[in-house]
């Protein structure tokens, strides 16, 4: 999956970034279509990621053939 189908699905996606972000606001994650930067900043800030680790996290969860490393290294903290 690319970011282009992500943003071509957004609220059908908004699910999907909810159980993967479990820590998100399903409110918050609808205002941030099309703009990884913010929603990398916002995940970031709600599963105790730096913006960088934040930012991996989207493309290793949503855009899995992204992946160079191990998703589980961006476990939240919380769970």
């Amino acid at each position: 999956m690319t970011w282009s189908d992500i943003l071509q699905d957004w609220h059908g996606q908004l699910s999907r970034l909810h159980d993967l972000f479990p820590h998100a606001d399903p409110v918050a994650l609808a205002r941030f279509r099309g703009n990884k930067r913010l929603l990398a900043e916002y995940i970031a800030d709600t599963h105790d990621l730096t913006e960088a680790e934040g930012a991996e996290a989207i493309e290793w969860r949503l855009m899995p053939g992204a992946a160079t490393r191990d998703v589980g290294a961006f476990a939240c903290a919380a769970e």
